[in-house]
């Protein structure tokens, strides 16, 4: 059985996969949080692995967006959605911006990709330079240890005219990784054979106070928001102190 990446081989079904995802009413809130803490309508947004940019679709109404993604594939869906839009590809651990934004966001869990406290600090490093003082940083983190769940069913499935695809797991765990072997069933309009392949995923399970601890010695002043985008996820929210 194929083992591949969702991201690299096969990045047109990551939105079909999450078509049930509310980005308007996501986009909504990451609007009010920013708006709560001086980012105004207007403002220079990053979005740090931003993938097919369906969020920054969304920001866009309100915002000067821009984008970077490790994965090319993921990179050229999203500027098919957004034309004019400066994206492009880094790593959320070494990366570079030419011009300090006003607000940084790291979403859906993409932080846990991070699997060292090492590449975790070099990334809050990277987001920090990233931003003006007192800019806004805004994390979506993946789960603690203790609000993980290895060995639950999970099922999920899109149904389109031309494309038809099922994932199907069940959650593992090694040490403070998430190990997550995902099988696929894919069909296509105008093929004969059904595809079927797996990819794995590992995340890093951090606790809320390491996390914590990582942004304010790179320079944040950490809180956390309870209400988040996904129900029990909750966000971190920090701004970067200001300069002396």
């Amino acid at each position: 059985m194929e083992r591949e990446s969702l991201y690299t081989h096969r990045a047109e079904l990551y939105d079909a996969i999450y078509d049930f995802k509310p980005y308007p009413a996501e986009a909504e809130r990451l609007r009010e949080l920013l708006s709560q803490r001086g980012v105004e309508e207007g403002s220079r947004v990053l979005d740090a692995a931003c993938g097919t940019g369906s969020h920054l679709l969304q920001l866009r109404r309100w915002y000067r967006v821009a984008g970077f993604d490790l994965h090319a594939g993921m990179l050229e869906i999203a500027r098919r959605k957004l034309p004019g839009v400066e994206l492009f590809s880094a790593d959320m651990a070494d990366f570079r911006v030419e011009e300090p934004f006003d607000a940084l966001l790291c979403l859906f869990s993409s932080i846990g990709y991070l699997l060292s406290e090492e590449r975790l600090e070099a990334a809050a490093g990277c987001f920090a330079r990233a931003l003006r003082p007192g800019g806004v940083l805004v994390v979506e983190p993946f789960l603690s240890r203790q609000e993980y769940k290895p060995g639950r069913l999970v099922l999920q499935s899109a149904d389109g005219e031309k494309l038809k695809c099922a994932r199907a797991c069940i959650p593992g765990l090694d040490g403070d990784r998430a190990v997550i072997d995902y099988h696929w069933l894919v069909l296509r309009s105008g093929q004969a054979a059904v595809e079927h392949f797996t990819e794995r995923h590992e995340l890093r399970l951090c606790s809320r106070e390491t996390m914590t601890e990582i942004f304010d010695r790179a320079g944040f002043a950490v809180s956390h928001e309870p209400r988040g985008l996904v129900p029990g996820r909750g966000l971190l929210v920090a701004r970067r102190r200001e300069a002396g």
